[in-house]
């Protein structure tokens, strides 16, 4: 493998000092941005975990539908954690379940007026917030020293 090899192979050449400076740059943006979606999504009174699930159900491209076991999947959580998640998004009138017309069976998620509206109000501050910081964010690799 070549080291110019842009498949997602990871190559065994050594980091340099810019690599371990740009990666804790990238870190730190992170955790800036999730500190600030923390304090948002506390000051409506929803939690991360529901942020992330409704966002997840809306993103789903098109008119499809996110099952339970898919929800899981996106999230990183168990198939019993996304199933009682779903039932306190039911509960608090967020999503609704859709029988699968291809498989009665398994219930398909969407959104409630009420869930699009909490989850478009949280999404806007969101979004304008990764705008701002978009330039920076875009240097993190680029510019050593660059702060978000």
């Amino acid at each position: 493998m070549q080291d110019d090899d842009m498949s997602g192979d990871v190559t065994n050449k050594p980091l340099t000092q810019a690599d371990y400076e740009a990666l804790a740059r990238f870190r730190q943006a992170l955790r800036n941005f999730m500190a600030f979606s923390d304090s948002q999504l506390e000051a409506v009174g929803m939690g991360p975990q529901r942020y992330q699930a409704l966002l997840a159900i809306k993103a789903k491209p098109g008119d499809a539908l996110v099952s339970v076991g898919e929800l899981a999947e996106l999230l990183l959580i168990k198939p019993n954690t996304a199933a009682e998640l779903v039932n306190r998004l039911e509960s608090a009138g967020l999503i609704e379940r859709v029988r699968d017309p291809a498989d009665r069976r398994r219930a398909l998620l969407s959104l409630t007026l009420a869930g699009a509206a909490k989850l478009d109000e949280v999404a806007q501050v969101h979004f304008a917030k990764l705008q701002e910081s978009r330039s920076a964010i875009i240097n993190l690799f680029g510019q050593p020293g660059a702060t978000p």
